[in-house]
């Protein structure tokens, strides 16, 4: 599971950690399940104020999505 140190802050998938700031919740449909199945890994912009994450929750297939976390790591 990768992680992303940006100026204090972990990026990451999943990680047991004493605080925990969640970005969004995606729904998987079943058909992304097992070998199909999509990356859940973050990305993060090289500023650290916008995350990326691919999901096919919309039901147009596997989209990138990007999020502003500038509130949370401001």
């Amino acid at each position: 599971m990768p992680s992303i140190c940006i100026e204090g802050w972990i990026l990451n998938d999943t990680y047991p950690t004493r605080v925990r700031h969640d970005l969004a919740n995606f729904h998987l449909p079943i058909e992304y399940a097992g070998e199909w199945r999509r990356d859940t890994h973050p990305r993060s912009s090289k500023d650290g104020r916008c995350v990326t994450v691919d999901s096919p929750h919309a039901g147009t297939g596997r989209q990138v999505w990007l999020l502003d976390v500038s509130e949370i790591v401001a």
